[in-house]
């Protein structure tokens, strides 16, 4: 018994080093540094749990975005744009196996190479997915939990799966930041010194009580 204890009673210990190692080599082997891509422009970040298997093939504009949690299946190449912010939990996946007549079943070794391509300013939410040859287009937003199957036209909003266009930004406003250089990268806390905060009217009189409770709500 004591030579049992000995040997399994730090076993705990020895399970959380081993996570940590884990851990830490899938960080290191699924997080490119920024050489390592095909191009990488001034500003951007790739923050640490980004999984990218072909680097090379990956091109990142100026002061782009992209978050924890992403993974970009690069083989067929990825091109990102200036300003693009890309959230936490996509997956961009960049070629199709051959399965119509292929020599194998469910597929051969032949693979379609489909670009995705990334226009500038465009926005894509959380837990998206972008499917192989698709093209967002510049200023578009993708919302969260989409599944994006076709291309996405310029400053229309797309939601759903498969995503749908459900909106569109104004063109109007839109030129007029971009003609007085108002653009900025998603990582707004770079740019501004405080965050504003605020609750739509009609927010305000439905969950009156619920935001008091929340403390976001001062008491009348």
């Amino acid at each position: 018994m004591g030579l049992f204890r000995m040997v399994f009673g730090h076993m705990r210990w020895y399970q959380a080093l081993s996570w940590a190692y884990d851990e830490m080599a899938k960080r290191r082997a699924s997080s490119p540094r920024p050489d390592q891509l095909r191009h990488c422009g001034t500003k951007t970040s790739i923050f640490p749990r980004v999984a990218i298997t072909h680097p090379d093939r990956v091109w990142v504009g100026d002061w782009a975005t992209i978050q924890n949690d992403t993974f970009i299946h690069s083989q067929g190449g990825c091109h990102i744009g200036n300003y693009v912010g890309i959230a936490y939990g996509v997956t961009i996946l960049t070629f199709n196996h051959n399965y119509r007549n292929a020599e194998a079943i469910p597929f051969d070794n032949k693979f379609f190479l489909q670009p995705v391509i990334i226009r500038d300013h465009a926005w894509i939410g959380f837990n998206s997915c972008i499917l192989p040859g698709v093209e967002i287009g510049e200023g578009a937003i993708v919302g969260m939990g989409s599944v994006v199957t076709k291309n996405v036209p310029p400053l229309a909003i797309v939601q759903g799966n498969p995503a749908t266009v459900v909106g569109r930004r104004s063109e109007e406003h839109f030129e007029k930041c971009k003609a007085e250089g108002r653009q900025i990268p998603h990582r707004v806390g770079e740019v501004y010194d405080s965050i504003i905060e605020t609750i739509p009217v009609m927010t305000k009189r439905r969950y009156a009580s619920e935001l008091r409770d929340l403390g976001l709500l001062d008491e009348e």
